[in-house]
């Protein structure tokens, strides 16, 4: 059976690698980006290498969680069906940035917008057999923690910390879907590609990244493990976990820590005005 994908920030590096692998295998991929151009080049990049690719785009701007919405009703208009999520667009900005909504960017556009896209996209996934969430993370998430006191705002602005609060509350969503959509057969995992030679390095300063630069894998190669997870049989089922390219990933200790979780998921549903999903019954997180 082909797939529906919707892949967010699938206009440029591991998003535009993941889409084109993709459509490759076949899967109707839609591609969510906010600059128009760049995303119509990755739809014609991905069609001049595999004409008979399904591939479209559509507006998505992480950073105005009324486009979120606007976003999502399109979606629910335009298609029946969708089996995989695929929450990848992300922002790294070194000098402190805000939504439209008064939020640092990170935490906004990395970790809150995908939230409630995630949740406004559940009549869609309900409807596919076995959906699939997935959450591109990052081992960064070792450098989170959870500061409900920094998501307006954080002074000093600490780039990395900001980026690994996002990264860590990206996991903790993830643990959440999965325990409370288990009942309903939709999986939700998160996964770490690999530090990847992308654009989302451009804010870092010149001599810094060219110290990563070496250390880094290309986002062709990188995006063979969201493209496994999104379409392979190996991953039928399976639900909670955190993986790598070498297979499940370990945690941070925050990042199993189930009661966080439910925590975080409560006061995001409050800021987001939206019902949370019902409790399971607890389970152990994987490490």
């Amino acid at each position: 059976m082909k797939k529906t994908v919707l892949i967010t920030g699938g206009n440029s590096g591991l998003g535009l690698h993941s889409a084109e692998q993709m459509a490759a295998r076949g899967a109707e991929v839609l591609i969510g980006c906010r600059d128009r151009t760049r995303g119509q080049a990755a739809v014609a990049h991905i069609k001049n290498h595999h004409p008979q690719a399904r591939v479209r785009l559509f507006a998505l701007d992480l950073s105005d969680l009324a486009q979120v919405h606007s976003a999502a009703r399109r979606l629910r208009d335009e298609i029946g069906e969708l089996d995989v999520l695929i929450n990848n667009a992300g922002t790294v900005p070194t000098r402190q940035q805000f939504t439209a909504d008064g939020y640092e960017m990170q935490f906004g556009v990395n970790y809150l917008a995908p939230v409630l896209f995630t949740h406004l996209l559940l009549p869609l996934l309900r409807q596919a057999p076995s959906a699939r969430i997935l959450h591109v993370a990052s081992v960064a998430h070792w450098l989170g923690r959870i500061n409900s006191r920094t998501w307006r705002g954080r002074f000093p602005y600490l780039v990395m910390d900001a980026y690994g609060q996002s990264k860590l509350g990206n996991i903790l969503f993830s643990n959440v879907l999965a325990q409370r959509l288990a009942r309903e057969g939709i999986t939700s995992n998160a996964l770490h590609p690999g530090g990847v030679d992308t654009g989302i390095f451009r804010h870092v300063p010149g001599p810094l990244r060219t110290l990563i630069r070496p250390t880094l894998i290309t986002p062709e190669k990188a995006a063979f493990l969201p493209v496994s997870m999104a379409l392979d049989e190996d991953f039928v089922g399976v639900t909670g976990g955190y993986f790598d390219a070498r297979g499940r990933a370990r945690r941070s200790p925050s990042a199993r820590n189930g009661e966080l979780a439910a925590r975080l998921y409560e006061e995001t549903m409050a800021l987001l005005e939206l019902t949370p999903l019902a409790a399971a019954q607890p389970a152990r997180v994987p490490g």
